[in-house]
């Protein structure tokens, strides 16, 4: 009777670890998922009526191709690609060398997020290990500026 007592008593402590174990893992993942991080979440719901402005930077690129300001009408294509951003969260992304393209997002009540691409996509400061549909290496979709970078924004 006792010998069935002990393996019950160390049964139930298998159980409690094992389910600790899965409720941890399970916290740590959903973390991680980028559709339940709060930026990857805002880029996939964004909608062209809540948006006021869209600018774009180019770096490095000629002088008169480093910025540009898009047009309402050009909101629902690039807010299209931002709504496909998908990607693995990752915590502490390497910095890397190259052409970046990169998307600030006026909204209507004021608040400014960014959206780019340098190895990384890069949205509102979380990094994701994918390519954003947007920014190939020939800037096919995003294109180039078509005018030098204001003084507000630093090269």
């Amino acid at each position: 009777m006792r010998k069935i007592r002990g393996q019950k008593k160390y049964m139930m402590v298998i159980v409690v670890l094992v389910l600790l174990i899965f409720s941890f893992g399970g916290a740590f993942f959903y973390w991680k998922i980028p559709s339940r991080r709060e930026a990857m979440t805002w880029a996939r719901s964004l909608q062209a009526s809540d948006v006021s402005k869209i600018e774009l930077t180019v770096m490095p690129s000629a002088e008169d191709e480093r910025y540009r300001i898009f047009e309402e009408d050009e909101f629902d294509d690039i807010i299209a690609l931002i709504n496909k951003s998908t990607g693995r969260y990752i915590e502490e992304p390497d910095q890397l060398a190259g052409m970046s393209r990169i998307l600030y997002i006026t909204m209507k009540d004021g608040t400014r997020h960014t959206v780019g691409y340098n190895g990384y996509l890069m949205i509102d400061g979380d990094a994701y290990a994918d390519n954003f549909h947007g920014y190939s290496e020939d800037g096919e979709s995003l294109g180039y500026g078509n005018r030098a970078l204001p003084d507000r924004f630093e090269y």
